[in-house]
């Protein structure tokens, strides 16, 4: 079964705030997508000169879960290990991944800019949602399961590409959503893998998928995604960085977009 690939049209002047929409190349001029299209070391130093010290919690997992950051076999735990350590320390583990033909999984995300790297949010402007909060997201290739969020979501890509496979509300039912308790990352999530979907055990989830949006976005790229809609997420490079902004209400849409 081909999953679609229905690429979100580019935003009009005043989109629709119901529907995901794609903003190419947004936030391409923030000095961090800069540093990331220029080389490793010079992303490393920009991102370090802003580093707290603070530790962090991350996800790992080895190679077999081929990037899956998802439920054991049992469903009673996780495919994936937490570890605690400095920012300076994940971007080490990144780096050592980076040289390895099966490197295992490292992600940590939903980390708050102000608290890990103070100071790198002024330079992460975003008109659309000034008073928002924003979160950065770090890992190497790996896939999160469709999930939604409490609140809607622009979702900026600084480093490496993401692909974003987004469901309506109203398919919920067709993507088999998984125990409110325990979860992978504090929300429910489908047990469906896009990859390789198991329609005997999933028959629904054919439903799901008229319906279903794709899209890849690069360096710059940003995705609004709307409250209640559901996105599962591919990392596709062994550097990928996406920094978030959530918040209630739709966004201060201008007259025009660039």
């Amino acid at each position: 079964m081909r999953i679609l690939n229905i690429d979100i049209p580019d935003v009009p002047a005043q989109p629709k705030s119901n529907a995901p929409v794609v903003l190419r190349g947004l936030v391409r001029d923030w000095p961090l997508v800069s540093a990331a299209l220029d080389a490793r070391d010079t992303l490393h130093a920009y991102l370090l000169a802003f580093d707290s010290g603070e530790p962090f919690e991350a996800m790992i997992a080895g190679p077999d879960a081929q990037g899956r950051l998802f439920y054991n076999a049992t469903m009673t735990g996780f495919n994936f290990e937490r570890m605690n350590g400095t920012f300076k320390e994940g971007l080490k583990i990144l780096e050592r991944f980076e040289h390895e033909a099966r490197p295992p999984t490292f992600y940590f995300g939903a980390k708050a800019v102000s608290h890990y790297l103070p100071g790198l949010e002024a330079e992460l402007s975003m008109p659309l949602a000034e008073e928002a909060q924003c979160n950065i997201w770090i890992g190497n290739q790996l896939s999160i399961a469709a999930h939604t969020d409490n609140a809607d979501n622009l979702a900026c890509v600084a480093a490496g590409r993401r692909r974003f496979l987004l469901f309506p509300p109203e398919v919920e039912e067709a993507l088999y959503i998984g125990p409110d308790t325990p979860t992978p990352s504090g929300r429910p999530i489908s047990l469906v893998n896009p990859a390789d979907p198991d329609l005997r055990a999933f028959p629904l989830y054919t439903v799901a998928l008229k319906q279903a949006q794709s899209v890849e976005l690069f360096p710059g790229d940003v995705l609004y995604i709307p409250k209640g809609w559901w996105h599962h997420v591919d990392s596709l490079d062994s550097m990928n960085i996406l920094v978030n902004f959530w918040w209630e209400g739709p966004p201060a849409w201008p007259a025009t977009l660039p």
